[in-house]
């Protein structure tokens, strides 16, 4: 089965896959510099504002449960495009977000889809590297995924 995608496409597949890993970690980090602003705006305690982040990675990890199986069903291009237009259309909910309810629930549907991107990317790994080849595209996946957190603030902030 591996024979079927040449170098060039794997690499492609690869570097798909790492910008797929950056955005998990970006996502997370990339307003933690305006996590004290986002609490003065909506009028609620810096541990509050904190939450967002804590239900965003929690929800991350239950949405892999979901997206896994959805792709070796359905197959991961058809999943992950789906995902990723309800990751923007929620992440604009969450920029114009008018409460800290809201902004909540919105964080946490954009923490369940963007759930998708590890273990689709992963699945699309193990599909087209041989196991010979694996381990070292996993961590060339893994590295933006290192990257996404130290950025993401200087971005944001």
């Amino acid at each position: 089965v591996y024979h079927m995608y040449t170098p060039f496409m794997r690499k492609a597949i690869l570097g798909i896959a790492g910008f797929l890993a950056f955005m998990t970690p970006f996502t997370d980090t990339v307003y933690l510099p305006a996590l004290t602003s986002l609490a003065k705006d909506f009028d609620v305690s810096d541990s509050m504002a904190a939450l967002t982040v804590s239900i965003y990675l929690a929800a991350v990890g239950v949405g892999q449960i979901l997206w896994g199986p959805l792709s070796d069903r359905y197959g991961r291009a058809i999943i992950m495009f789906v995902a990723m237009v309800f990751y923007e259309g929620i992440t604009i909910g969450c920029i114009f977000s008018p409460s800290i309810e809201g902004f909540l629930v919105l964080r946490s549907i954009q923490g369940f889809i963007v759930g998708s991107t590890i273990i689709i990317a992963q699945a699309s790994i193990a599909d087209v590297f041989p196991p010979k080849e694996r381990g070292e595209a996993t961590g060339a996946f893994l590295a933006p995924m290192l990257v996404g957190p130290v950025i993401a603030p200087i971005i944001g902030g």
